[in-house]
């Protein structure tokens, strides 16, 4: 089974995810971008689902400290945000996500987005 590291800060969207997500694969949550490295320390999930706006470390330094880990660089990451900007979708996409979806979306459309990455990876 797969496994997805999925990074928000607002536990309503945490849950809300993980339901969504939790017949298909392995979840584990983190509730801050420090807690989401703290997590990457410890496993090297498949995918990362990271929130932009937090409030402690926000999910553009998050990616950049996981593209400058030798260990965490090449793991796939899908920014999730309400943030409506075409520039933070450009900014995201620069650092390195491989996609970007804006809240709310479809369940079924982030489970589809998640597939497209799985073939990309393969």
């Amino acid at each position: 089974m797969k496994h997805i590291l999925l990074v928000d800060d607002v536990s309503t969207n945490l849950k809300c995810i993980e339901l969504i997500l939790r017949d298909k694969y392995k979840v584990t949550m983190a509730k801050s971008g420090a807690r989401a490295l703290e997590c990457l320390n410890a496993m090297i999930p498949d995918l990362v689902l990271l929130d932009i706006c937090m409030k402690d470390m926000d999910g553009y330094e998050v990616i950049e400290r996981m593209k400058d880990n030798p260990k965490t660089a090449d793991i796939p990451v899908i920014f999730l945000t309400a943030d409506s900007g075409q520039s933070s979708e450009e900014k995201g996409l620069a650092l390195g996500a491989a996609d970007f979806i804006r809240k709310p979306f479809e369940p079924q459309d982030l489970l589809d987005r998640i597939d497209v990455i799985w073939e990309m990876e393969e």
